[in-house]
């Protein structure tokens, strides 16, 4: 909900703010925290509201995973939760951030549980998380409960970091490079080939061509860079409102050699961990990959992870379910199997996220390596072509000197 308040601030100035609140309530103890006197309050209508995108400042992972860790040293220390809550709050620079976990205090000093107050912020948190803390709450664990959250999310983050690392070198070194051949064929080849019509050389098809595409993009650069940019943007509306558009879009990516190791790697790490917590955490399987499949984002894993739900309840075991998707490696479908029939399955999830992990790391500190040769023959094939297209025109200049 969105409100815009008239106010009188701790410097005793009028001003009008626009601020975002869970509702009425929750807005008037922001204002008491922050020492201002509401005049007049008047609440945005929800249809409006809803097309207002949320403010810019965001809860990161980093301060989620310090939230939780706070929580279970507070529980640790046998200190009052809510009083450990508000600390945090007090400390925080992120304005979002203080809010909710203002009212994540208020909630529980009204005699809510953790679980029930996190309830409004779990796409913040997570669902996987939300349903640590109930366990957490039902068996006395909440401790063990919000330390496992943490150390999961840190190495999910970690992970996530990794992963975005290693799929945009590639972009910007090709972007680079051909970056720098249309600069090359707008500004370097026209001036060239302006000495070549001078001194009326007589020029091959292939001079000609390349002749022909610089004054192409020379003329048109402009409208191409406006085309580009508003595919581009077209693009990201269609595939976030299509699914079938997303799940062609990731089938594509997974035929790329290097973008389809660090994917196939970054979610095969992802699905393991996740599993592997939901088990030691005494969460069902079923309701682990439910919430998993909520949690992906790529659509080919997302599909994948409907189809093992689906077999998980039919009765299928988690080895058979995995194989019968044809996307995970063999590695992954051996290691499951292993563990299902020594009874040591999450011990196996923890060596296949923990070695997947280890293929994306290794990916995103060596992919400098695997594209090098690439981005080489690209730039050799490009020189190699004007080379060709010029040094016969060249010969044929000098000679005529």
């Amino acid at each position: 909900m969105h409100f815009v308040v008239l106010n009188i601030n701790k410097q005793g100035q009028k001003g009008i703010s626009f601020l975002e609140a869970t509702g009425y309530d929750n807005l008037l103890k922001m204002l008491e925290r922050d020492m201002v006197l509401p005049l007049k309050i008047l609440e945005i209508p929800a249809v409006i509201s809803s097309a207002i995108p949320s403010t810019k400042t965001k809860v990161t992972p980093a301060e989620v995973i310090e939230m939780m860790e706070n929580f279970q040293l507070v529980i640790k220390a046998g200190l009052p939760l809510r009083q450990g809550i508000v600390d945090l709050a007090e400390d925080s620079d992120n304005k979002k951030f203080k809010n909710m976990l203002f009212q994540i205090a208020d909630d529980i000093n009204r005699g809510k549980s953790l679980s029930v107050a996190f309830e409004l912020y779990k796409d913040v948190v997570g669902v996987m998380i939300l349903n640590l803390i109930k366990i957490g709450e039902e068996t006395g664990q909440l401790e063990l409960t919000l330390k496992r959250g943490a150390s999961f999310l840190r190495r999910i983050t970690a992970l996530k970091k990794k992963a975005k690392s290693a799929l945009i070198y590639p972009s910007f070194a090709f972007s680079a490079v051909m970056g720098a051949m249309f600069v090359w064929m707008i500004y370097v080849l026209p001036q060239m080939t302006e000495l070549f019509e001078e001194m009326d050389v007589k020029l091959p098809p292939l001079t000609i061509f390349m002749m022909n595409l610089s004054d192409f993009l020379t003329n048109y650069i402009g409208y191409m860079i406006v085309g580009i940019v508003v595919l581009i943007a077209a693009f990201k509306v269609v595939h976030k409102k299509y699914r079938k558009v997303r799940w062609y879009t990731d089938k594509y990516l997974l035929k790329i050699p290097v973008m389809k190791n660090v994917i196939l790697s970054f979610n095969t790490a992802f699905i393991s961990e996740y599993i592997r917590l939901a088990l030691v955490s005494g969460i069902p399987v079923f309701s682990a990959l439910d919430t998993l499949n909520k949690n992906i984002e790529n659509e080919i894993f997302k599909k994948a992870l409907q189809d093992i739900t689906n077999d998980i309840a039919s009765g299928k075991q988690l080895s058979a379910s995995f194989l019968k998707t044809k996307i995970f490696p063999s590695f992954v479908i051996r290691m499951l199997s292993i563990g299902e029939s020594a009874g040591t399955l999450e011990s196996q999830l923890d060596i296949v996220s923990a070695h997947y992990y280890e293929k994306v790391d290794f990916f995103a500190e060596n992919i400098g390596k695997v594209i090098e040769p690439v981005v080489l023959i690209i730039v050799g094939g490009f020189m190699a072509l004007v080379m060709v297209g010029l040094m016969g025109p060249m010969y044929d200049l000098i000679s005529a000197v």
